[in-house]
């Protein structure tokens, strides 16, 4: 009995609810779905520039709007000022998913989808600043050192905006991503840290025996003094054809 009466009462919780936040009236929209012979209602309640949509169809308008009623109220009245400042801080540690949040937003909100331009700034170093056009209005991100970046912090932007006026649906797709968000971050898969490769000088123990000489360049030979012995071999050889031709001269006479 208490059930029964429970269900009819989520018009009148909305409608309190709005009152006391000092937020305009429910407005609702029923929607005939089937046949005449068997039909189906969906309903759709808009609160304060705001739809809420009913979770499925009923045979009944009456139970559609409760139905409709109770996923607005049950929405609103959990959103919180706390609840803003904590989504609010994911997306400003994370922007990896801010494109794809701002996209299904333009979806469930039925928007044209956000359109991305980006710009190359060379001085005095290479960056680029990202620009979102979404819902008639443009929005600039933060400068980031590649493209995909600069169009992440762009819907950055976006959903720090839309968030700031409460709005439930934003809230909603924010949560549905909060588990993910807090498990990529837990398992370390996107640092944050990076540590800078250190470039060192080329050694070769085996073929020159300490590590300070440098590989001769191409075309030369492997042993640098290989050239000194073959010469002094030369050398050596004419000394000793000299000495022996004086030699037979001397005998001679």
């Amino acid at each position: 009995m208490f059930a029964s009466r429970e269900k009819y009462m989520h018009k009148n919780r909305l409608q309190e609810f709005c009152m006391q936040t000092h937020k305009e009236l429910p407005i609702y929209k029923v929607e005939l779905e089937g046949d005449c012979h068997h039909p189906k209602f969906r309903c759709t309640v808009e609160v304060g520039g705001q739809q809420f949509s009913s979770t499925g169809s009923f045979s009944r308008k009456k139970e559609a709007e409760q139905d409709a009623a109770r996923v607005a109220y049950e929405i609103l009245a959990t959103v919180g000022e706390d609840d803003v400042k904590e989504l609010s801080g994911m997306i400003d540690q994370d922007k990896m998913f801010c494109k794809s949040i701002l996209y299904e937003f333009a979806v469930k909100t039925k928007t044209i989808w956000p359109s991305y331009s980006v710009d190359c700034l060379r001085k005095p170093f290479t960056m680029f600043v990202g620009s979102v056009l979404y819902d008639g209005n443009i929005y600039t991100g933060e400068s980031a050192s590649n493209k995909k970046d600069a169009e992440q912090n762009a819907a950055r932007a976006v959903i720090k905006s839309i968030l700031a006026t409460d709005n439930s649906c934003m809230i909603g797709i924010i949560r549905s991503k909060k588990e993910l968000l807090t498990a990529i971050k837990s398992s370390g898969s996107t640092p944050t840290t990076f540590t800078p490769i250190k470039f060192t000088r080329a050694v070769a123990y085996a073929a020159y025996g300490r590590p300070d000489h440098v590989a001769p360049a191409v075309g030369t030979s492997a042993n640098p003094s290989a050239k000194t012995v073959t010469g002094s071999k030369k050398r050596k050889g004419r000394v000793g054809g000299a000495e022996a031709n004086e030699t037979m001269v001397a005998k001679e006479h």
